[in-house]
């Protein structure tokens, strides 16, 4: 095994970790409706919600910008913050950045790393943590629902960037279980993938409600801002790997409901009478994301 390198060493690759780049097609769909004058910028944020790393980069750069280091107000919302930046500034963000493909080359020793599946993995559990907490009647404001969800793993995408031999030692191996995978990752590197995202996201002026949920959403009881969103993060990204779509990580599917025995699911029910009522509703969601997902590559 590599030795894990030092809290110290991590927090400065993460800090000088590039800014991340998109899937080239939603690069081409987005640069298709900026030039178009019948846009607008609903269809825009729309689509920038199906990219991790884009929504990263449009909250992070009008926080910056607008808001500084003020913490009473930080957008989590991708249609405010478009509003906020203007058309020509979201433009600059996709021509300064280049595209997935050559980002994750990892030096050209991680052929077998499918980073569809990993996107695709990604928009489910966005779709399903805020499909999951509307059915339950908890709203959030500013669409920090649908962002904590979307960058719940964006650790890993940072570990690979940052740190590719030790991901690769990670990500190579097959577990049990994606529990397994986050025990592994704390002997072989010191922090998980939920909490390297939380630091990164904390580090680009993401809000705080949603860093917390990202850190804590393997274990939502331990969650001090916002226990219910990740509570529905945990949830979601369960249900999303029961339809096959794992993104990374090599283990087994778990059984369809399985996300029923999750301490997350326990917290969104508690002292609630309509359970079995709240369980088809979701079972019918799982179901019309599975057809969704299958359609978005």
């Amino acid at each position: 095994m590599i030795n894990p390198p030092s809290d110290f060493l991590l927090i400065e690759r993460i800090n000088q970790c590039p800014k991340l780049a998109s899937l080239r097609s939603i690069n081409e769909t987005l640069k298709s409706l900026l030039d178009s004058e019948d846009s607008f910028v609903a269809q825009i944020a729309e689509v920038i919600r199906l990219d991790p790393s884009l929504t990263t980069r449009v909250l992070d750069l009008v926080n910056s910008i607008f808001f500084g280091s003020k913490d009473n107000k930080r957008i989590s919302g991708v249609e405010e913050a478009s509003i906020f930046l203007g058309l020509n500034r979201i433009h600059e963000l996709l021509v300064a950045t280049p595209v997935i493909e050559e980002i994750f080359e990892l030096g050209k020793n991680a052929p077998s790393f499918n980073w569809e599946e990993f996107w695709k993995h990604s928009i489910g559990s966005a779709i399903l943590t805020r499909e999951l907490l509307s059915i339950l009647d908890q709203s959030y404001e500013e669409e920090a629902d649908y962002v904590a969800g979307l960058l719940h793993n964006l650790g890993t995408l940072i570990l690979g960037i940052t740190f590719p031999e030790h991901f690769q030692e990670v990500y190579l191996k097959a577990y049990s279980s994606i529990e397994e995978i986050a025990e592994f990752e704390r002997k072989a590197i010191g922090w998980d993938h939920p909490k390297i995202g939380a630091y990164y996201l904390w580090n680009h002026h993401i809000s705080d409600q949603v860093v917390d949920a990202i850190h804590w959403h393997n274990d939502p009881t331990m969650a001090k801002e916002s226990p219910l969103l990740a509570a529905a993060i945990q949830v979601s990204d369960r249900a999303v790997t029961e339809l096959g779509v794992r993104g990374l990580g090599k283990f087994p599917t778990p059984p369809r409901g399985s996300y029923k025995e999750l301490s997350g699911w326990m917290m969104l029910t508690n002292d609630r009478e309509d359970i079995e009522l709240l369980e088809d509703k979701l079972d019918s969601s799982i179901d019309r994301l599975s057809q969704t997902l299958n359609g978005i590559f």
